[in-house]
């Protein structure tokens, strides 16, 4: 007899589509992580651009919060300021995100 049995096909069918699933696994996992490591490099880039609007504004800063518009209205930020001394100022700039959670970053301002 030539050819494959039923019996055959049905564990080749099988298998093939296990092993399918296990790509569509995977494939799906990448793309995860990478929208997942995208959201985090726009929210630290908007983290960067407040801190730079804030350090602008002179002295003193007063705690502020809001949202972005345009294509980052899923994004909200909070800065935080905290006078160390007469001179120096700790500036916290927290970006939220639903996906990620939150990025906070942090730099240090002077009364010059």
């Amino acid at each position: 007899m030539k050819g494959f049995t039923l019996i055959e096909t049905i564990i080749s069918i099988v298998v093939i589509g296990i092993a399918f699933l296990g790509l569509v696994a995977v494939i799906t996992g990448v793309f995860t992580n990478a929208s997942h490591d995208e959201v985090i490099a726009i929210a630290t880039m908007l983290a960067k651009g407040e801190i730079e609007r804030v350090s602008g504004l002179g002295w003193p800063v007063v705690p502020d919060s809001g949202t972005f518009s345009g294509n980052f209205s899923d994004y909200s930020w909070e800065v935080d300021v905290t006078n160390t001394d007469s001179e120096h100022r700790q500036i916290d700039v927290t970006v939220t995100n639903t996906m990620i959670g939150s990025v906070t970053l942090t730099t240090m301002a002077t009364n010059n």
